[in-house]
């Protein structure tokens, strides 16, 4: 029987020996201790321009692992194109591969998003060594089962859609754009399996859209009303993100665009309020504004 998993070079199947070196169990151990270097020594992701490369973290996606670590709540605001989806993804990579028995669930607005993150997580499992990999019990377009017990599945955000499983790790990506009836009905279906745990984790990955449920995540977590820790990146921290670049941008699109999908505008920006019946206008933040109303 090969060792391979249905032939795939890439892949190596459930209970595989591997005789490892002196020097691969070190490494084993220094990846299984430190989610950073694991990372930039032995993730690959898709580059728009130079195809596959190492992931070469910027300072603010270390930080974000440090934290994926860390924490067991974590909320994050973050522009378009910043990276995020590759960081949790490479972290899940991590959690599955050195810890047994994780169950993971990556859930979107979209199924399509979803299974679009799996195929990240899967990209980069695809390219690790095979002395470095759990062998592969199960590996679908919906979800993947490693020998170790761990599990990675990927649907669309609803409360039916992992409703009755136990899970270590629940992935919100782009949690502002999931329609408010269902976020809520989602949390009261489903956090209680999360909440039973003491080490169990809610991820939630997006860009803001409007004063939303998502937004109300955000603020809580700011004023410490919530658990969540929050972590904010702006376009400025993005290498090539300047001024020009942001010039440019407006002008191919629009600027209430790039201040919805860049500059993340949320409840500490002022915004311009005109009162219908005194015509008087004044400042005052959308938070605010968002308590007032």
């Amino acid at each position: 029987m090969s060792d391979l998993y249905l032939a795939n070079p890439k892949l190596k199947r459930s209970h595989v020996p591997i005789s490892f070196t002196q020097e691969q169990i070190e490494e084993y151990m220094r990846c299984a201790n430190d989610v950073e270097y694991f990372t930039e020594k032995y993730i690959k992701i898709v580059h728009i321009d130079r195809g596959l490369i190492p992931f070469d973290m910027y300072d603010y996606q270390r930080n974000m692992m440090r934290t994926f670590k860390n924490e067991r709540f974590v909320i994050t605001k973050m522009p378009r194109q910043s990276g995020k989806s590759t960081t949790v993804t490479s972290y899940i990579v991590w959690k599955i591969l050195f810890q047994d028995n994780q169950n993971v669930a990556i859930l979107a607005n979209k199924g399509r998003l979803a299974n679009d993150l799996l195929g990240k997580v899967k990209l980069a499992y695809e390219n690790l060594p095979i002395w470095l990999q759990q062998g592969v019990v199960t590996w679908n377009k919906g979800n993947i089962e490693l020998e170790n017990g761990s599990k990675v599945l990927a649907a669309a955000t609803s409360s039916s859609a992992i409703r009755g499983g136990s899970y270590s790790m629940i992935l919100l990506d782009e949690f502002a754009f999931v329609p408010r009836n269902i976020a809520e009905d989602f949390f009261s279906s489903v956090y209680p399996t999360i909440s039973s745990g003491v080490t169990s984790q809610i991820i939630i990955v997006s860009t803001p859209n409007g004063m939303n449920h998502y937004y109300k995540m955000w603020a809580d977590a700011i004023e410490k009303r919530s658990l969540y820790i929050p972590v904010e990146v702006s376009w400025r921290e993005i290498p090539g993100h300047d001024d020009a670049w942001r010039d440019q941008t407006i002008r191919n699109t629009s600027e209430e665009q790039f201040k919805q999908e860049f500059e993340c505008i949320v409840g500490d920006t002022y915004v311009t309020v005109r009162d219908n019946e005194t015509k008087e206008e004044f400042k005052m933040k959308i938070g605010d504004l968002y308590s007032w109303l």
